[in-house]
């Protein structure tokens, strides 16, 4: 396959932050110091509450914009956004925000304006740096090392959400996660690694990228995928990269990797959840939806956008990646997680 132009900008390139006009410093507004210990105690008023309930109910909360902490020899990283006047008192959903290869928290914050949409509905987001320091997410089963080295990320994921209930006070039963491209395969690849933690998520151009596995505990998807998608393409096949990413080499096999087709990967996600047949509906005049009910109560929402390109819905239009829906995919998602609370 032909590698189309810009597929470097679309991949690799650090951009979304210079279209929009944002630097990282617009962005990071506060720091915490580097600790293994939480901060702050619970007030006496949150003990012995809802197991929904996470034990940060009552302390005092970390300052919003770029964090980085260690916990349990993991260094995280991750950008903070918190609904304004947050009390940190009355437990809130939580988003992890995962950003596509070669690109970064605060560019995807940018990008996909989760921060400001999510936390005006009352969402905290929080937006990962990889944990192993690399460009891109490693995903579970890509790759040739070792299965322990394969679960770095969703080991971090596990980690930074243990972290994040015992500094925030958070509704346990909604946390969630969404991303683009391989952050997409990152979001979709916590349905089975983190074991039915999750209620929901949302992988944007880039389900393709993860496995589904054979039983996942009842996990509600909402997911995008264009058809001219030329980066993770729609229809399946090979993804070039370029031999280097912000001067890491890219593998020979990650660069020759042959990825399913979007249809088959949905086929897949359905059956292992025991989804009834799907509802077809057109939510725009370019836009198809197929919506499956699912076993335990979940869903499955699959987004078709006839002539797209390797974007996020809504998005900023950019060539180089194809064509932009003008449907909101940033607002769809979080009416898609108000919908859904996990189990715990």
């Amino acid at each position: 396959m032909r590698r189309p132009p810009g597929l470097c900008v679309v991949f690799c390139a650090g951009l979304f932050a210079t279209l929009v006009g944002c630097s990282p410093s617009s962005i990071e507004t506060g720091k915490t110091p580097d600790t293994t210990s939480t901060a702050g105690k619970a007030s006496p008023m949150f003990s012995g509450m809802s197991p929904g309930v996470s034990t940060g109910c009552g302390k005092t909360p970390p300052i919003g914009g770029r964090n980085q902490v260690r916990v349990r020899g993991i260094r995280l990283d991750y950008v903070l956004s918190m609904p304004v006047g947050f009390p940190n008192t009355s437990p809130a959903p939580l988003v992890l925000n995962y950003h596509g290869l070669g690109s970064n928290a605060v560019q995807q914050d940018a990008y996909t304006r989760l921060p400001v949409a999510g936390t005006n509905l009352g969402y905290i987001i929080v937006t990962p740096e990889t944990a192993s320091g690399l460009p891109g997410w490693i995903l579970p089963g890509f790759g040739g090392g070792p299965s322990r080295a394969q679960q770095v990320e969703i080991k971090a994921a596990r980690v930074l959400l243990d972290h994040l209930e015992a500094t925030l006070c958070v509704d346990r039963t909604r946390e969630f996660a969404a991303g683009m491209s391989n952050g997409a395969g990152m979001a979709a690849a916590l349905v089975c690694g983190l074991g039915g933690r999750l209620a929901a998520v949302a992988p944007v151009s880039g389900i393709t990228i993860a496995r589904p596995c054979a039983h996942p505990r009842p996990t509600s998807i909402i997911t995008f995928h264009g058809t001219a998608d030329q980066v993770v393409p729609y229809g399946g096949g090979r993804v070039n990269l370029p031999a280097q990413i912000r001067g890491f080499s890219v593998p020979a096999w990650l660069r020759s990797v042959r990825l399913p087709p979007f249809e088959t990967t949905l086929s897949r996600w359905t059956a292992s959840m025991a989804c009834g047949r799907g509802v077809r509906s057109r939510p725009a005049s370019d836009v198809a939806l197929r919506t499956f009910r699912c076993g335990g109560g979940a869903t499955v929402e699959a987004y078709v956008i006839d002539g797209g390109g390797h974007t996020w819905p809504g998005g900023i239009q950019l060539g180089a990646l194809g064509k932009t829906t003008r449907l909101d995919a940033t607002g769809l998602i979080l009416q898609a997680f108000s919908r859904h609370a996990a189990a715990r």
